[in-house]
């Protein structure tokens, strides 16, 4: 007998108390520690209480039956999965095959033998333990790794918003316009999925990665020669051509690595937000001239969520515009530069846009 299974309790359950007596009497001689019931009822009481190791059960007993117990056990999360041993005097097939149906992991048949019993009971005990020690470890194999794969992802998280950022501080005065569209972006998302729209493709998934991303819009800024980026008044056709670039610029840089890496969600993403947020509802946008729903969910939000804050933002070009304006021309862009659900939803939105906005000044 393995020094670990010594002191196990198990639950035995027969109507006849000769039986109760003479099973309790062959689980002590082997160390083990028998919880003795006439009643199925109170032998599921005494389980719930304190659940057992592993159960013997007869099977035709007044009230409830062993069947009926041990269906009841699979019915209760801390019961479901203690071994059950049939042990009754039925013989046929099919009354076997049913103790194995409602959820018996083994069958004794009477008259049983001392030796018979305490083999397939150590058995038993035995894998149950083996199956306790396979889940801990694989609970604390997968705690590693999402632990792991938490470390790899911030530490890619803070190199690639670092690459953000250096586009970004060229010309946004407060350096944290990444933020703000993050949280805008994440705010329209989520309002989207309170209004019923986009439910199938709106996860908390969805959502998560598109907070996440949405810091890659402006990236391919970086490669705006600075004559064009901080012009202190309007550009040129010839410079808007060039400026018009940096979404493509950006989309190609994040697809090269996408190619290398092709199962990463966030990147997939990244290249979708980087080339469609200056696409327009109607077509008229860049860089591909898409329209409607040809134009990526997380680009048509982020759309909405860079054009509130870069407005509301000073820049080398301009001075900030009012909530009042900035709302006003996302009104008018409804259908024509904007989806219009996401036009709606920012309506839901503004107040608390201008609340975060006022916040996230600094």
């Amino acid at each position: 007998m393995m020094d670990d299974l010594q002191g196990s309790n198990v639950l035995v359950v027969d109507d006849m108390p000769e039986n109760l007596k003479l099973l309790s009497k062959v689980l002590i001689s082997d160390q083990l520690e028998p919880k003795p019931f006439q009643n199925g009822q109170l032998a599921l009481e005494s389980a719930l209480n304190d659940p057992p190791d592993l159960a013997l059960l007869d099977i035709n007993m007044p009230g409830m039956s062993g069947l009926d117990l041990c269906l009841r056990f699979k019915e209760h999360e801390q019961l479901k999965k203690i071994p059950v041993i049939f042990i009754s005097g039925l013989h046929d097939t099919e009354d076997k095959l049913q103790a194995f149906r409602s959820g018996g992991v083994d069958f004794i048949t009477k008259p049983f033998q001392k030796e018979e019993v305490l083999a397939r009971v150590r058995t038993h005990l035995r894998l149950g333990r083996l199956q306790e020690r396979l889940e801990a470890h694989t609970r604390d194999l997968e705690q590693r790794v999402a632990d792991q794969v938490k470390t790899v992802t911030a530490s890619q998280m803070a190199t690639i918003y670092a690459l953000a950022k250096l586009a970004e501080v060229r010309d946004d005065d407060t350096g944290r316009h990444i933020e703000r569209v993050q949280t805008f972006a994440k705010m329209l998302a989520e309002q989207l999925k309170t209004m019923g729209l986009h439910t199938e493709r709106i996860t908390d998934v969805f959502i998560d990665t598109l907070f996440k991303t949405a810091s890659l819009h402006d990236i391919g800024k970086v490669g705006i020669p600075d004559a064009i980026l901080l012009k202190p008044g309007k550009l040129t056709a010839e410079e808007f051509t060039v400026m018009k670039t940096h979404s493509a610029f950006g989309a190609n840089t994040l697809n090269a690595v996408l190619i290398r890496h092709p199962d990463n969600r966030f990147l997939r993403m990244g290249v979708d937000v980087a080339r469609s947020h200056h696409e327009k509802w109607d077509g008229s946008g860049y860089p591909d001239g898409l329209s409607g729903v040809a134009i990526p969910l997380s680009g048509r939000i982020t759309a909405v969520a860079d054009f509130y804050d870069a407005l509301r933002s000073k820049r080398c070009y301009h001075l900030p515009f009012t909530h009042e304006n900035t709302r006003q021309m996302i009104q008018e862009g409804r259908g024509k530069h904007f989806d219009p659900d996401l036009v709606d939803a920012f309506m839901v939105l503004e107040n608390q846009f201008e609340r975060v906005r006022h916040e996230m000044d600094v």
